[in-house]
């Protein structure tokens, strides 16, 4: 697919508005049993979305508006208070055996949503001063390297095990691109390996949804529930789907159907060709993010909006994955569609940041 420059911010701003659009369908469709049996008002989950839509495209233009510079300079004080903030949930109730939230007034924030802002401004400060000729040591990369390990420690502390390695494997693609030499990046990952394993091994149901995984059907009622119940849901939409709000899955036979398991939600009611589409529209994201980012008219607007695309096309791959039975489940969300007020915010800065990118680019 060629586009043309001029042509480049219109396309990202039109499939960032299918995405929002058809996420907001598919969550209605997703939620309204779960609203009506937790509340009697079978729309008060989608509303409640609505409220955090709203707030996240005031984000969306405060990020899109903002002096890139600004941020560039005001790297430090942001990751110190992403950093209290993540330490601030070890003092907040434990919800299914995690401490991944803080709770104000009725509300819930997920500091290690927040991190996904400050790792992509942090990042793209540090490596864009990157010069092959003067950095091409090792000590170079040291520092960044610290600094992640710091907070990847304490998100696998939180008992949030999926984001930890989401965050590593955005990492490592983020390295690979940065020109960093392959064999530094070859034996950063060689000394990962190990250490994840250790923290993966320290927690025992860890270990039993690795098992599950590999064969749900050992424990078909069990833990590998919501891997059959996914995939059964995917099958049975076949090309066209059931039809919208007529699924079954998402009337208490799958955990989760309005979160971690919703496009298996999608796959049901709007068949092959709805998973597709959504698919496709991840994809053009991506794709449209990824070519703002090499024209755009310098080395840390590169990072900004590369890293932003980066780090919602992972996090959807990641978890369409998981719903066709070829990750682990996990707490990876699907971004634009699934529930979570921290994580429809933190999307559309990220995305505003790549749409502030978009506004100068050039044909370089």
């Amino acid at each position: 697919m060629v586009v043309e420059i001029n042509s480049l911010r219109t396309c990202y701003l039109l499939v960032l508005l299918l995405l929002v659009a058809y996420g907001l369908v598919v969550f209605y469709t997703s939620s309204f049993f779960l609203s009506l049996e937790l509340t009697g008002n079978p729309n008060f989950l989608f509303f409640t979305r609505l409220n955090y839509l709203f707030l996240s495209f005031i984000v969306f233009l405060v990020f899109e508006r903002i002096s890139l510079n600004f941020l560039k300079k005001s790297i430090f004080p942001v990751l110190v208070i992403t950093l209290f903030l993540i330490m601030a949930t070890f003092l907040s109730p434990s919800i299914s055996g995690a401490k991944r939230w803080i709770f104000l007034q009725g509300v819930s924030i997920q500091p290690s949503e927040i991190f996904k802002i400050s790792f992509t401004i942090y990042l793209s400060a540090y490596l864009s001063k990157f010069d092959p000729r003067k950095n091409g040591g090792i000590s170079y990369w040291i520092k960044p390297m610290l600094i992640f390990a710091i907070f990847w420690v304490l998100i696998i502390l939180q008992n949030d095990y999926s984001t930890a390695i989401y965050f590593a494997t955005l990492f490592f693609i983020v390295l690979f691109v940065s020109n960093m030499a392959f064999s530094y990046v070859f034996a950063i990952v060689i000394t990962f390996l190990p250490v994840s394993a250790i923290f993966l091994m320290l927690e025992p149901y860890r270990v039993s949804r690795i098992f599950a995984f590999l064969n749900p059907y050992d424990d078909p009622s069990g833990k590998g529930y919501q891997i059959i119940a996914s995939l059964n849901a995917l099958k049975s939409g076949g090309i066209l789907g059931k039809g919208l709000g007529m699924g079954e899955v998402k009337l208490g036979k799958l955990p989760e159907a309005n979160s971690d398991f919703i496009f298996s939600v999608l796959g049901e009611e709007l068949g092959f060709l709805g998973v597709l589409f959504a698919i496709s529209l991840f994809f053009l994201f991506f794709y449209f993010g990824y070519f703002i980012a090499i024209h755009s008219n310098s080395r840390f607007k590169f990072f900004i909006a590369f890293i932003s695309s980066l780090a919602i096309f992972l996090q959807s791959i990641m978890n369409i994955l998981i719903a066709i039975g070829l990750l682990p489940p996990t707490g990876i969300n699907l971004p634009f569609f699934s529930s979570g007020g921290s994580s429809i915010i933190v999307t559309m800065a990220l995305s505003g940041l790549i749409s502030n990118v978009s506004k100068n680019l050039s044909n370089n």
